[in-house]
């Protein structure tokens, strides 16, 4: 499989993937207003539910990240007018990366643990990573959007879109409950645009 190819479909597959985890089987997305209390309950509340929803919602935004990674880094080393951008973005996606994997340990020991305080506790610590998860991300979309539309290697709506979705993601750090929800939708958009782009273009 080339790098083309691979990169194409972990931006496809694993926006599929981590949508239909977070949307339709992870039972501890209860809103920006659910507190961590609710969430911790939940997922003790059915654990095998919780841990496919984790394994899916995580795993899939993981393959979108590295799919990013590998858009960056491209994008880097052809030291185009978006190299610099690509440069940092590729460092921010691994970040997440990072992030990812360390949150699904924690809401993992969230399933196995028989005490509600407990549960609650470590439901407080993943959660407290929500505004570092927004603030990067929304870094990484604003800058790969900028990055696409001064190099013109994809379409610059993606660019674009990207710049709004990265803009919202970053309000959400301030007094926009759902800015953290629409950025990621559109970081799954972007992610969408660019996997069947990449896997159409020739070169």
């Amino acid at each position: 499989m080339g790098s083309k190819m691979q990169t194409g479909l972990f931006l496809i597959i694993g926006t599929v993937v981590s949508l239909i985890g977070w949307m339709f089987i992870y039972p501890g997305g209860g809103g920006p207003d659910s507190t961590a209390a609710e969430n911790a309950a939940s997922l003790m509340a059915d654990p095998g539910l919780a841990k496919l929803g984790m394994m899916m919602g995580f795993g899939g935004m993981g393959c979108v990240f590295i799919g990013l990674i590998n858009i960056s880094r491209r994008m880097a080393a052809g030291d185009g007018a978006g190299a610099s951008y690509a440069n940092i973005c590729a460092i921010l996606a691994l970040a997440l990366v990072i992030m990812g994997i360390f949150t699904i340990g924690i809401e993992w020991a969230v399933t196995e643990t028989s005490s509600a305080v407990t549960g609650t506790a470590l439901m407080e610590i993943s959660m407290s990573g929500n505004t570092s998860f927004a603030l990067t991300m929304g870094l990484l979309l604003l800058l790969l959007g900028v990055g696409i539309i001064l190099e013109k290697n994809f379409h610059i709506i993606i660019g674009g879109l990207a710049v709004l979705a990265g803009a919202i993601s970053i309000s959400s750090i301030a007094d926009f409950p759902l800015g953290g929800f629409l950025g990621w939708i559109g970081m799954m958009l972007v992610a969408l645009g660019l996997g069947v782009q990449t896997l159409r273009s020739k070169n």
